[in-house]
C-alpha cells in the first residue's frame, strides 16, 4: 500500500512526540528502508511551523546526530511526500548552508 501522506488536522504536530517542538529530526536508514540503493543513513532537520525540510550534509553534524541525538525514522517515500506540492507543501534546503542562504534572502526582502 502506498503512503497517501499525513493527516492535515495534526499538521505543525507530525514529528513531535515525545516533546511538542515545532523542529525535529528525520532520517532515512538504509538498512532499514529496503527501497533504497544508497547505504548511508540520510538525516534531516524539519521544521514544521515555518514549514522547512532541510538535509544535514556536513560529516560534523552527522557524526553528532549518529551518536548523540534521536530521530524520526522515515522511508524516502514519506520524505519525497512531505516535500511534494501536493502533499505537505514543505520547503527543501539541500543542506544548512542552502538553508542560511534561502534565509539571508528572505530577510533582505523585509
Amino acid at each position: 500500500m502506498a503512503f497517501e501522506g499525513y493527516r492535515e488536522d495534526k499538521r505543525e504536530h507530525w514529528f513531535d512526540w515525545p516533546f511538542p517542538l515545532s523542529v525535529s529530526i528525520l532520517y532515512v536508514d538504509a538498512d532499514v528502508d529496503l527501497d533504497v540503493d544508497e547505504t548511508e543513513t540520510k538525516w534531516y532537520l524539519i521544521d514544521e511551523q515555518e514549514k522547512h525540510l532541510i538535509r544535514i550534509r556536513d560529516e560534523k553534524q552527522i557524526e553528532l546526530l549518529h551518536h548523540c541525538m534521536y530521530g524520526v525514522l522515515l522511508n524516502d517515500e514519506k520524505i519525497n511526500w512531505i516535500i511534494d506540492k501536493n502533499g505537505g507543501r514543505f520547503t527543501y534546503h539541500d543542506g544548512v548552508e542552502d538553508y542560511i542562504k534561502s534565509q539571508k534572502e528572505y530577510l533582505d526582502t523585509l
